[in-house]
């Protein structure tokens, strides 16, 4: 450790988070979120001053523990720290995680979805909604857009006119990790929508021009959109629904109509085939319910 304190580290904390903005691919959120553990590791090695490989595993350990944090967060903030330590002191982090072993249980929480139902009703909402006001008409497009795509409710807010291709067939959206992938729209009526909302657009607007904007013309937040959903199904639904069910709506319904889970990877973003098959444990609590509705022997045995 060659003599560090943890005053020194605070400053290595700085380069460190220069490094995951500038060298790494990262997303906004991401590096956000690695600030926010970073300093909250720091925090834990203030109230010691002693960094000693014991002390260090201890801090990990009470993060780890800590009851308020779900299990994907607490392990988030150990990779975080993880990076951290690696990027400061190669062998101290090596002396840490030879041995110590974080054991976080997962309680293992199936995405939240609309059913074909919900969906349909909030479609209906939005398009009774729609001819008020362009911002409704906007709000409209993007539960469309959100709910046939499964995109995430950021890579839609960042999309610019560019973004759109092959007469509004095509999207091309920057994810997580700067990978960039191509979205298929494959319904005729979206399409349709979309065209007509771009060709209302001023002529002014052109790349890099932000798609969709809110009423000061700037670039839709993806808190604006959460809004706007909320309001539209305040009273109307029981339940709340947020852009993000979307998503996880369009996987689950793609997935119970055949669609190949690769495909759906694909279309969603996944770096890893794993985070798509948490979808099937939602189809197959689906197909059990389906199943147990008509069960035709319930009345025979």
């Amino acid at each position: 450790m060659s003599g560090a304190t943890v005053r020194d580290w605070d400053e290595r904390a700085k380069a460190y988070n220069e490094y995951c903005e500038g060298g790494r691919r990262l997303s906004r959120h991401t590096i956000v979120a690695y600030r926010r553990d970073i300093a909250l590791f720091l925090r834990h090695l203030h109230a010691r001053e002693n960094l000693t490989v014991p002390s260090l595993r201890d801090c990990l350990s009470e993060i780890a523990a800590n009851p308020r944090l779900a299990p994907a967060s607490a392990k988030r903030q150990i990779a975080s720290i993880r990076g951290f330590l690696r990027f400061v002191d190669e062998p101290l982090a090596s002396e840490i995680f030879r041995t110590w072993r974080v054991r976080i249980k997962d309680r293992r929480r199936l995405p939240r979805a609309l059913d074909r139902r919900d969906l349909a009703t909030l479609l209906q909402l939005a398009q009774w909604e729609a001819p008020d006001s362009d911002m409704n008409k906007v709000t409209h497009l993007c539960i469309s857009i959100l709910a046939a795509t499964g995109m995430r409710v950021s890579e839609l807010c960042s999309l610019t006119v560019g973004d759109v291709g092959n007469g509004s067939a095509e999207i091309r959206v920057l994810g997580k990790g700067g990978r960039e992938r191509v979205v298929i729209l494959a319904n005729d009526r979206i399409r349709t929508l979309l065209a007509k909302y771009l060709a209302s657009l001023p002529a002014a607007s052109t790349p890099p021009s932000p798609l969709f904007r809110n009423s000061r013309s700037r670039a839709m937040t993806p808190q604006c959109l959460r809004l706007r959903i909320h309001t539209l199904v305040r009273g109307r639904l029981d339940r709340r629904v947020t852009p993000h069910m979307l998503r996880h709506t369009a996987a689950t319904l793609l997935l119970e109509s055949g669609v190949d889970i690769r495909f759906v990877q694909r279309l969603l973003g996944h770096a890893s085939i794993t985070t798509t098959q948490i979808y099937t444990h939602v189809t197959d609590a689906a197909l059990r319910a389906a199943l147990e509705r008509a069960d035709a022997l319930r009345a025979l045995v």
